[in-house]
């Protein structure tokens, strides 16, 4: 069963590029003392039981934490107006100007450091802008995102930040589920406006896990971007976009825990997520589990769906513990 209590803090808590802090001091009370915690600021964070190195690690599961949103920079003129420029990620401007926000400072470490923000379009030439407004704005250091709650409905999660959260949610319970030395929680940050940071975490996982077999990367795409998306069913996708995320790895894997009656299917998207930069470490799968709407205020998503993707990542886990998945 999804913990919903739990999930909905992890969707409603505010963290927006690598403004993290909020997020991934939740997840480390989830973990609690029996997991330690790798923290790279401004790169990715890494769960995984305590007592051991990364060396141990066999599997690594993968998802990122930061939402849509945007950072300050500097003050506008009064006679323009007032407010502070700024720039937005995953939306066009208009979108965070319609909706209600919330600020907090780029080093905040929970949510209970968030003030009321709000947004407006101005014109620069031909170009749409941000302004944002707030009274306690510091330029270059307030980042800002959506201001909802989320709610549960029969099987409908519904509210902000769902993408990624509920994948992150699904990655942090499964590896709790599993509790191993062998399996990690990787949660990358700024996947939403610089993927180039999950870098920091495969150069990390390349010096620091040489033993690993195989590597999960979890994400939530839009329903329409995936082939034969259903809300309710996590799919394996060998292609995103352009990127071939390993196919026949992936192939054999599906073909292998569907004979063992675990809910999924094969597919393939039109957009990408930071999964490739992983390939080249170990064997790769790229799981998705579709929303219905993206990168706006409220969008929804399936708790069956949810309960499926955890189900899922403990059998990758399991299959990958056992060696079931070597070519």
């Amino acid at each position: 069963m999804v913990d919903s209590e739990f999930l909905k803090a992890l969707t409603e808590v505010p963290s927006v590029g690598t403004a993290c802090g909020p997020v991934l001091n939740l997840l480390a009370r989830r973990f609690g003392k029996d997991y330690t915690r790798t923290l790279v600021p401004d790169g990715f964070c890494l769960f995984q039981k305590a007592g051991v190195t990364p060396e141990a690690l066999r599997a690594v599961f993968v998802a990122h934490v930061d939402e849509i949103g945007g950072c300050v920079y500097g003050p506008r003129p009064e006679w323009e107006g007032g407010g502070f420029n700024a720039r937005c990620w995953g939306n066009r401007p208009g979108i965070f100007a319609d909706a209600t926000l919330q600020g907090f400072d780029y080093l905040a470490e929970d949510a209970g450091e968030t003030f009321r923000a709000h947004g407006e379009v101005v014109l620069f030439e031909t170009e749409e802008r941000l302004v944002l407004h707030g009274d306690a704005i510091r330029p270059y250091r307030t980042v800002f995102t959506f201001d909802e709650e989320t709610t549960f409905k029969d099987d409908t999660i519904e509210g902000k930040a769902l993408d990624p959260r509920v994948t992150a949610y699904a990655v942090a319970e499964a590896v709790r589920a599993l509790d191993t030395p062998e399996v990690g929680a990787l949660f990358v940050m700024a996947e939403e406006c610089a993927m180039d940071v999950a870098r920091k975490a495969v150069i990390f996982l390349e010096r620091r896990a040489p033993n690993l077999q195989t590597i999960a990367n979890a994400d939530v795409p839009w329903i329409e971007n995936l082939s034969e998306g259903q809300l309710d069913l996590p799919a394996i996708r060998i292609f995103e976009g352009r990127n071939f995320i390993d196919p026949s790895f992936g192939i054999r894997v599906a073909e292998r825990l569907q004979a063992q009656g675990v809910a999924l299917h094969l597919s393939a998207a039109r957009s990408g997520s930071q999964t490739i930069l992983f390939t080249p470490l170990a064997p790769t799968l790229s799981i998705a589990l579709p929303s219905d709407g993206v990168h706006l205020p409220r969008v929804r998503m399936s708790l069956l769906g949810t309960e499926r993707c955890v189900a899922l990542l403990q059998a990758i886990g399991q299959g990958a513990l056992k060696n079931e998945f070597r070519l």
